[in-house]
């Protein structure tokens, strides 16, 4: 008898994808700051608002990517 599958939390994911695309923002930001080659980029602006509407940004396809995947999955296994 197969063992039955437990459906994934995609709001535990999404909060897992939120952190990780703030992390993955954030080394975006140490990159520019300390990496030689791009210290002549600079952006259009306020700097601050650069890095926070990137911040959300990322933050926020990282959480719907894993609540998609989340999604996705539990559709695959739905009892039929």
């Amino acid at each position: 008898m197969p063992k039955t599958r437990s459906r994934w939390d995609a709001i535990g994911l999404a909060t897992y994808g939120g952190l990780l695309g703030m992390l993955l923002a954030m080394m975006e930001q140490f990159c520019h700051a300390f990496c030689p080659a791009s210290w002549s980029y600079t952006p259009e602006g306020d700097l601050l608002s650069h890095v926070l509407i990137e911040v959300v940004t990322f933050a926020a396809a990282g959480a719907a990517l894993l609540t998609a995947i989340a999604a996705i999955r539990n559709w695959l296994i739905r009892e039929i």
